[in-house]
């Protein structure tokens, strides 16, 4: 069983799953998802990828820190993998049955948070061998190296001008572009800091568009995220989204956003995120922490290069590209440092 993200939702933690469960079941492993996200008010018998997969929904608590066992019992479980931060989970490694987090490491040093969390789980799983090494250097040498992917069945090079076309992006403007959730604040994924550079590059009079994978206003609750609308109009920076009918407002964009709608309903897929993905020149991913980044493995799989910063994952993930050297640290509430992206840098 694992703990997740339902495997439509697209996100680091959602499109893993569907590319898990049929190789699992292919190996002859029943497989269940306990959903925290995207999925509630019954357990249903679904095809994920094509092939079966039961999956349980949230119940009162966040994270199933108040029924997880009960899902065990219903589905029979060997061992619970929890594909999801660790340091929200409480007394997992205390309870009746196996448990595996595989999980997230994003500061330096691990915090205190994540280390008490994981006290008696069977095996620890990270995704990359920085996180291995930070385990490691904490005296915690019970665990294993297992990344994640990506389908390059999909995520792909395609033709540049073709899909700028489709996507009625102009044909030789060049574009760089950025993908991230608008959920933390201050924004882990650095927007703000990228929108800055951005208006510093359109001061100089230099061409382009910055297209940002994003939601205009935070997912969740206001201090989760940042009210990006009110810091292009700080900045100056006149924007519009990819499904705008006004033309006038269209021809002054000099930062795109994904259609609103689409994005808040969830309903561009990786087959739509892959296309947009090769109108790009460059990914900005210049994040203040990664646990992983798929959208920097996604990117270079497509044959575009990556801009990232020199902490966690990033310069183990970063192929094509360069990483920057942050422009200073600074203490995360959880215990542990993040980086503070280098404006004139980017």
């Amino acid at each position: 069983m694992f703990t997740s993200a339902a495997p439509w939702v697209n996100s680091g933690y959602g499109k893993p799953m569907r590319s898990l469960v049929p190789m699992l079941t292919e190996a002859g492993h029943e497989v269940a998802i306990a959903a925290f996200y995207g999925f509630q008010g019954t357990i249903a018998d679904m095809e994920v990828s094509g092939v079966p997969v039961r999956v349980y929904p949230i119940m009162k608590a966040s994270y199933f820190n108040d029924g997880i066992e009960y899902h065990v019992k219903n589905f029979k479980a060997d061992v619970v993998i929890t594909l999801q931060d660790v340091w929200i989970l409480q007394n997992w490694g205390k309870r009746s049955f196996n448990w595996c987090p595989w999980m997230p490491i994003d500061t330096h040093p691990v915090t205190d948070m994540i280390l008490d969390a994981m006290t008696s789980c069977h095996t620890a799983l990270v995704y990359t061998h920085w996180a291995e090494d930070e385990l490691n250097e904490h005296g915690y040498e019970n665990n294993r190296y297992m990344p994640l992917g990506t389908d390059l069945n999909i995520y792909k090079p395609m033709d540049k001008r073709e899909i700028r076309t489709k996507l009625g992006l102009p044909e030789d403007t060049f574009i760089a572009g950025m993908i991230g959730a608008n959920s933390s604040y201050p924004s882990r994924k650095s927007i703000p800091e990228v929108m800055i550079a951005w208006k510093q590059w359109v001061d100089d009079g230099r061409d382009g568009l910055l297209y940002i994978h994003t939601s205009l206003s935070p997912k969740g609750k206001v201090e989760y995220g940042v009210d990006f609308e009110k810091v292009l109009k700080m900045l100056d920076l006149p924007w519009s989204t990819l499904d705008d009918n006004n033309k006038e407002r269209w021809d002054k964009a000099r930062v795109i956003m994904p259609s609103q709608y689409r994005y808040w309903t969830g309903t561009y897929n990786d087959d739509d995120l892959a296309q947009i993905i090769n109108t790009f020149d460059v990914l900005l991913e210049p994040s203040m922490a990664e646990g992983f980044g798929l959208p920097i493995i996604e990117a270079q799989a497509c044959g575009v290069p990556v801009v990232t910063l020199n902490n966690t994952s990033m310069p183990e993930l970063t192929f094509a590209g360069r990483c920057l050297e942050p422009a200073q640290m600074c203490w995360d509430l959880a215990g542990g440092f993040r980086h503070i992206a280098p404006i004139q840098g980017i």
